[in-house]
């Protein structure tokens, strides 16, 4: 008898129209995986968010367009977060509450995504591959939060071990910007020298948003160091190579993946110099059209025929972070959970980055930083291009 009733009541709320899926799980339907993200869209990195977000809409296309992941296909909901920690958990907040996403990609910014981790991990929502170098995202450990990208103490002593190994240098100067950023670079400087028995040669700080670097750079040339060691971003990193410009300084100078990126590079160009001989860290191979990879000339012409325009690094960078929740979503099949995505993904093995030739990444039950290795590169004809693959590991 209680059958019957059961059987009744089923009946008539489909009839009212409840739709019922063979899924509990918040995002997850029969027919769509919802995937949420928050970037700068209008604010001071708006370049790079919007960057970032075609490249996840191109992936999620192409995933669609070829059937989806078991059978579901992929629908993304990005907020603008305008590099405002504020807005940033505003926008957080809706797409957990209101859009009801399965899991975060990409979110972007050390204070935005910084300030949104702690409430995401509270209510067991899977975050990956926030477009940050900051190490908050996988230390202390967190197991709903994974990193992806090579920190920036990772790769300072990727490139110090690179330039003692390979160029014979023993004494390292270091222009760092006074901050977190600066100090973590720092760190792994005077760390990675430890173990070759040196040390930081000179240091010389500035305050964020100056624009005079002059004192700087006359002081690690007094010093006569090897190495100009770049703990910048965009406009500082140009404002130190102009100034070794203006010495007649011709000295090895090396900035880390804040300046890794063609904004440097034009607007170094735009001031009337070529940064060419300038050496930079980053995790891929640059996204040029004409790039020696058959892969990113093939992803430049998708890209292209899509927006009409050419990608940048940033591009690639949300890219390849929704290119690996399709994998290890994939990998774990078609009764999707966010637990199964989790363990999926400490156990999936290594990750090889087949668009773009970027390193390894690898999370484990144990650590969810990911990337531990990086790729050199140098200003060539005012091109990223690669020298060689480093790491700080043995």
């Amino acid at each position: 008898m209680k059958t019957k009733w059961v059987v009744l009541l089923l009946t008539l709320l489909m009839a009212a129209g409840f739709a019922f899926t063979a899924s509990a799980e918040v995002g997850i339907t029969d027919d769509e995986i919802v995937i949420g993200s928050h970037l700068d869209l209008s604010g001071p990195i708006a370049g790079w968010g919007t960057q970032a977000k075609l490249g996840m809409e191109m992936r999620a296309k192409e995933c669609n367009d070829a059937g989806g992941i078991h059978g579901r296909k992929i629908r993304l909901v990005i907020e603008d977060n305008a590099y405002d920690p504020k807005k940033a958990i505003m926008v957080t907040n809706k797409l957990i509450a209101r859009d009801k996403v399965f899991m975060f990609v990409g979110n972007m910014g050390s204070p935005t995504a910084g300030a949104t981790k702690p409430l995401i991990s509270k209510k067991k929502i899977p975050q990956i591959f926030p477009i940050t170098a900051a190490s908050l995202f996988f230390d202390p450990y967190d197991r709903y939060s994974f990193g992806g990208w090579i920190p920036y103490y990772d790769q300072v002593r990727c490139a110090a071990k690179w330039f003692v190994e390979n160029k014979g240098a023993k004494k390292f100067g270091m222009m760092y910007q006074d901050d977190e950023m600066g100090h973590i670079m720092k760190k792994g400087l005077e760390d990675q020298l430890a173990v070759h028995g040196l040390k930081i040669t000179a240091a010389e700080s500035y305050k964020r948003g100056a624009t005079d670097f002059s004192s700087q750079m006359a002081k690690l040339k007094k010093a006569d160091v090897d190495v100009v060691c770049l703990a910048t971003v965009i406009r500082e990193t140009v404002g130190g190579v102009k100034e070794a410009k203006k010495l007649n300084w011709d000295v090895d100078m090396v900035c880390y993946s804040p300046g890794y990126n063609s904004y440097v590079v034009g607007l170094c160009l735009k001031a009337g110099f070529s940064p060419d001989g300038l050496y930079a860290t980053g995790q891929s191979n640059y996204v040029y059209p004409d790039s020696e990879l058959e892969s990113i000339r093939n992803f430049c012409a998708r890209h292209k025929a899509l927006y009409g325009k050419d990608p940048d690094l940033p591009t690639s960078a949300g890219y390849s972070g929704l290119d690996y929740f399709i994998k290890v979503a994939e990998k774990a099949g078609p009764d999707l959970t966010r637990e199964k995505w989790i363990d999926t993904a400490e156990h999936y093995g290594v990750y090889k980055d087949e668009t773009f030739g970027g390193v390894d990444i690898e999370f484990t039950p144990e650590q969810h930083q990911g990337a531990f290795d990086a790729i050199l590169n140098q200003v060539k004809n005012n091109k990223f291009v690669k020298i060689t693959d480093v790491s700080f590991r043995e």
